[in-house]
């Protein structure tokens, strides 16, 4: 599944956390501990997004202002 996910995100771009669940129809927290690991083995990123700081916004999911992509 580790190889799987990145090979979407190398055919795609970067992705959020939600398209990345909805693409392997897994639930967004059973897919975060796979990114996780990705990211913890070097080989993804989280990128910086003014939405991944707020702590406030109402209007937009943690799962759709967390993206991801290829690290390099």
């Amino acid at each position: 599944m580790l190889t799987e996910i990145l090979n979407v995100l190398k055919e795609r771009g970067p992705m959020s956390l939600a398209e990345i669940s909805r693409h392997f129809q897994l639930d967004v927290s059973a897919m975060e501990g796979m990114l996780q690991l990705l990211e913890h083995k070097g080989r993804i990123e989280l990128l910086d997004t003014k939405c991944s700081k707020c702590k406030g916004c109402v209007e937009v999911n943690p799962e759709d202002a967390t993206i991801f992509q290829l690290k390099g």
